[in-house]
């Protein structure tokens, strides 16, 4: 699915975020490296899809900085879920939330959003404030990591 200019706009791109966020204070080197492990699972329609995270182990550093991006974006199928089924009463939930969490895992955000849009047009989802949230939910579930514990988790998984 590719995704709609007027929704991918105000979706940011979550192994963009993370690629700026661990490569601060690393050398270039390690940097490219994580660069490269995190545009490597990318969909073809360039968006970064979760079910790419799905063999990456969520403790300790062994598994590499990889770590890191699947703890921040633990949240995201709920911030989605619930952006795209907001207004819908009981019986209309199940089918949305289903469809977005597959094409969060399979396609990425911005797939998610421009089809929960498109099969809602009268309830004006505002792209601009999912952005937001899962820009929120990024920062504070990365906010106790420090940059010395990226560059320890780097060395690691180079190891």
């Amino acid at each position: 699915m590719t995704p709609a200019p007027h929704v991918a706009e105000h979706i940011p791109d979550a192994g963009a975020f993370f690629v700026d966020w661990a490569t601060r204070g690393l050398n270039p080197e390690r940097a490219r490296e994580i660069e490269s492990a995190v545009n490597g699972r990318r969909n073809p329609n360039g968006w970064f899809p979760l079910e790419t995270l799905d063999s990456i182990g969520s403790r300790g550093f062994w598994r590499g900085p990889l770590t890191y991006l699947a703890r921040m974006t633990a949240d995201d199928p709920k911030i989605l879920q619930e952006w795209a089924c907001d207004g819908l009463r009981d019986e209309q939930v199940g089918r949305i939330e289903a469809t977005v969490d597959h094409l969060l895992h399979q396609q990425g955000h911005a797939a998610a959003a421009t089809w929960a849009v498109a099969v809602r047009p009268r309830t004006y989802l505002d792209a601009e404030v999912l952005g937001d949230r899962l820009l929120a939910a990024w920062e504070y579930n990365l906010g106790s990591i420090r940059a010395k514990d990226v560059a320890k988790s780097v060395r690691r998984w180079n190891r």
